[in-house]
């Protein structure tokens, strides 16, 4: 029955905009539905499903929205244990040292970074891959830690009234920042 309902909406091709599988005691997410790129909602509730498949980060990249509707309840799809993170020191590069330090000291208009800018354009190219960490709010190049965050998702989606959280993305830039964490924020980490 499963098989004769994926086949249906993979016929579709990308027209296909819901595939609905819930409750089918499937224990692997479908990953043929990578193929369908106007797919919009995905409903694969009460299923035995312990993990979300590669293929459906293509289509749920949630600030780009091409995944309008998901609905997951009822799968093991989380671990019940927390990894445990062992302290590392935070050992960076000197260019990594030097990006933060002059990314950080732009935002405040320092004019002396500024001059040094217009006689280094290298800088630019290499501060221009900065981000934010989710914590601090300071700048860096070097990514420490992936994280995921829980938060209540837009009031614009259409969502199953029991999701209450979606996760979102979010980097870490050190050791120091990871332990002043909401609750709410988890590393991601491969075990």
């Amino acid at each position: 029955m499963t098989e004769r309902l994926l086949i249906k909406a993979l016929s579709g091709g990308k027209n296909t905009k819901i595939i609905t599988l819930n409750g089918k005691k499937i224990t692997k997410m479908p990953s043929a539905i990578g193929k369908l790129p106007g797919l919009k909602t995905l409903a694969l509730q009460n299923n035995l499903i312990p993990k979300v498949c590669p293929e459906l980060c293509n289509l749920t990249q949630f600030q780009d929205l091409k995944l309008r509707e998901f609905y997951c309840e009822g799968n093991p799809l989380f671990l019940q244990w927390p990894e445990i993170a062992k302290q590392q020191e935070n050992v960076w590069s000197l260019q990594e040292i030097t990006s933060r330090f002059v990314i950080n000291h732009l935002a405040e208009n320092n004019p002396f970074l500024m001059d040094a800018m217009e006689w280094y354009p290298e800088i630019r190219s290499i501060i221009s891959r900065r981000q934010t960490c989710a914590i601090c709010g300071q700048y860096f190049i070097t990514i420490w830690l992936e994280c995921v965050q829980f938060v209540p998702p837009p009031k614009n989606w259409k969502i199953s009234k029991n999701l209450q959280l979606v996760p979102v993305r979010v980097l870490v830039c050190s050791y120091k920042c990871f332990t002043q964490r909401d609750p709410n924020l988890f590393g991601i980490a491969r075990v």
